[in-house]
């Protein structure tokens, strides 16, 4: 059948040893300079010789004398409509670990690994069997090794690429089995799935993507952990358990000192730093710069292609898992699969600590912005303007937000809907309609027009602007079985938080509106009342019904602290900018809490009288004031914690139901919004502004 096999074969040698030799160059790049005694070479007379004379000689494989043909296998595989031979190289086979990655030669450039020698289409498949000729060794069935399955489901998803005259209507598939190596990529990346979930070919290939980008780190271990062993010897540094980007980045720190390097403090402490750049001469005889940069700059841009592959990974696979699901008998299906999701996936959390550690090293004393508006102005604040925006039927705003960059502020409450109304014309841009009960809470993102609601109808929205200023919902998402909360925004504005009253937080992607990861607690409590991001991205602030403040580490999804001291549900919290304080709201009174120091909160302001609740508590964007919201508003000057804040403004609540709901700063503090139980919207400040 098809070319002669001995030809075919000394073709494939000659390719294997090319192939072989390019894999070595790749897994042992020159990083080092040679020293007298290393060898790379065995015994033998017909080596060839590099221009220094260096021997390199690459051994035969014995995984090829093993199989004989020099490794090459002939492969049998029934297509649609008839059957094809294919030539591989079966070595590949018995590697132990070959079930791991034999699906990711397939995805892009197969060819590299398997050729097609035959095809054949018959109309009665059955007819061309000869079964009296098949050794029964062959007849594999469910025996077949798993390195094998991986072989076959690599020439299913692409027989049409190998086997351009299959019919292309029986070929055609929408949708494939998950292989085991591609299931076992994608677990490690905490994907938590299962093998024989059907996938769309745009997984595979995004799959393949994350493949690369680690194997595009991973083919340098070898030469960074012999890295390791000079950092020991020369600068007494203790490398063996560093992340290999760690050590790629110590080697470009030592090869170029005066450059600047991406995030050393999250990766290094200051004397390691400091270190590294002392002996960084020590080393000019031992390591090449270029191979260093070049292995840098690779495993970077791997690692971040890989963060974004992940991220679009993550809603490409919840969907398929819950198509498999629903194909599923319920008796099937696990049932904690329906709530819980798994950890947020590592390439998330280096994209987290990159924004904490860009945004942690800013200068903490911030200088006053000159536009901000002086103490002298809040005290002159006087009511602007007053804007009926909630039906009259079923008055009181619940929730609003500003957007950071443009003069809208949006509004919702117990109508159920969201109201984006533009305060410079003084006119509703738009009613966005979908909630089937009260809108709790709601945050614009500060990029590609998103804006996101939080309902008592347990879901959240997540809704598109448009050039002409309409809004449409691209996600609901159901993710909570209880009264949403709380909606906040990551500082990155890529992710956001929300809290429930079912007694858990989910984390998700804005982009694709994916749950990366909820988090819930077994006890008795009602759920979470209010939620807050802190600036630098890596803390999260949740309030319960029962009074108490819980800190989280976004990064691990776990509490680290506990703040006790609140009487009644916690119905609101704000960070200050640089980070330093918490304030938080309940029945009795706004309590501050310093970050820096202990759980013990270092200053109460009570209700005004004892009447009223504390529902809204919110510090402007510079940090410098402080709006507290009960049965009127009044805004403190914020100090350090060993004095008192004192008040510079109190103004009154014009509703006549005593009793404040949200409040929001204007840009530069210049105006404050205000919603309460009746159905306007009000607006303090200057009435220049």
């Amino acid at each position: 059948m098809g070319k002669d096999k001995a030809s075919t074969a000394e073709e494939k040698e000659t390719a294997s040893k090319n192939k072989k030799s390019l894999q070595i160059e790749e897994e042992a790049p020159w990083l080092w300079k040679w020293e007298e005694g290393d060898c790379l070479s065995t015994d033998g007379d017909d080596d060839d010789e590099d221009e220094d004379g260096v021997k390199a000689v690459i051994p035969e494989d014995p995984s090829a004398v093993i199989l004989g043909n020099c490794g090459v296998i002939a492969v049998l595989f029934e297509t649609p409509s008839g059957f094809a031979i294919f030539g591989y190289y079966g070595t590949r086979l018995l590697d132990p670990d070959a079930w791991q990655h034999i699906w990711a030669d397939f995805v892009n450039t197969p060819d590299q690994t398997v050729w097609l020698k035959e095809f054949q289409a018959f109309e009665d498949k059955l007819s061309a069997i000869n079964k009296d000729a098949i050794s029964p060794a062959l007849v594999l069935g469910n025996k077949m090794p798993v390195q094998v399955q991986e072989l076959m489901w690599g020439l299913e998803i692409q027989i049409l690429y190998f086997v351009p005259e299959e019919n292309p209507e029986l070929a055609n598939e929408d949708r494939f089995r998950m292989s085991k190596g591609m299931a076992f990529l994608l677990n490690r990346h905490n994907f938590n799935v299962k093998p024989g979930v059907m996938v769309i070919k745009r997984i595979i290939e995004t799959a393949a993507l994350v493949y690369e980008c680690d194997r595009s780190v991973d083919k340098h271990a070898i030469s960074l952990r012999h890295a390791a062993t000079h950092l020991e010897r020369i600068s007494h540094i203790d490398a063996q358990d560093w992340d290999l980007l760690k050590l790629a980045t110590a080697l470009k720190l030592i090869c170029y000192p005066e450059e600047k390097i991406r995030a050393p403090r999250r990766l290094f402490t200051k004397p390691q730093v400091m270190r590294l750049k002392k002996d960084a001469p020590k080393y000019e005889d031992v390591i090449l710069k270029a191979p260093c940069l070049e292995i840098y700059n690779e495993m970077y841009t791997a690692r971040k292609i890989r963060c974004e592959a992940a991220r679009a990974l993550l809603c490409l696979v919840e969907r398929a898992k819950r198509a498999y699901e629903a194909e599923l008998p319920d008796h099937e299906i696990d049932p904690d699969s329906r709530k819980i999701r798994h950890c947020i996936d590592p390439v998330m959390i280096d994209e987290l600590r990159e924004w904490h550690t860009r945004l942690s090293t800013k200068p903490k004393k911030r200088q006053v912005p000159p536009t901000l508006a002086p103490v002298d102005a809040l005290q002159r604040y006087t009511l602007i303007s007053s804007h009926p925006l909630n039906k009259p039927n079923e008055p009181g705003i619940l929730s609003l937000d500003i957007h950071p960059s443009q003069d809208i502020i949006a509004t919702g409450g117990i109508d159920t809907d969201a109201i984006l109304f533009d305060r410079s014309s003084g006119e509703i841009l738009c009613r966005l309609t979908g909630h089937s009960k009260k809108i709790t809470s709601l945050k614009f993102v500060n990029q590609n027009g998103l804006f996101i609601t939080g309902s008592a109808d347990k879901t959240v929205r997540i809704w598109q602007g448009s050039e002409d200023g309409d809004y449409s919902c691209i996600h609901t998402l159901k993710d909570h079985t209880a009264e949403v909360e709380a909606v906040t925004v990551h500082a990155s504005q890529k992710y956001f938080v929300t809290t429930s009253r079912d007694n858990s937080w989910c984390f998700y992607d804005i982009s694709t509106g994916s749950c990366v990861a909820q988090v819930g607690e077994a006890s008795g409590q009602e759920g979470y009342t209010s939620a807050a991001s802190h600036p630098e991205g890596l803390i999260l602030g949740t309030g319960t019904t029962d009074g108490v403040v819980k800190i989280w580490n976004v990064k691990t999804q776990s509490k680290v602290a506990n703040f006790d001291g609140h009487v009644g549900p916690v119905a609101a919290m704000s960070f200050s900018e640089n980070g330093y304080f918490l304030a938080t709201a309940a029945l009795d009174g706004v309590k501050l809490w310093d970050l820096r120091s202990s759980s013990k909160y270092f200053m109460t302001f009570p209700p005004c009288n004892s009447d009223a609740t504390t529902n809204a508590v919110e510090f402007d964007f510079s940090g410098r004031y402080l709006a507290i919201g009960s049965s009127d508003i009044r805004i403190y000057q914020v100090a350090n914690p060993k004095v008192i804040w004192n008040v510079i403004k109190t103004l009154p609540d014009l509703s006549g139901t005593g009793k404040i709901t949200s409040i929001k700063f204007g840009v530069d503090a210049k105006y404050i919004a205000v919603g309460s139980m009746d159905q306007n919207l009000r607006i303090f400040g200057l009435q220049s502004y």
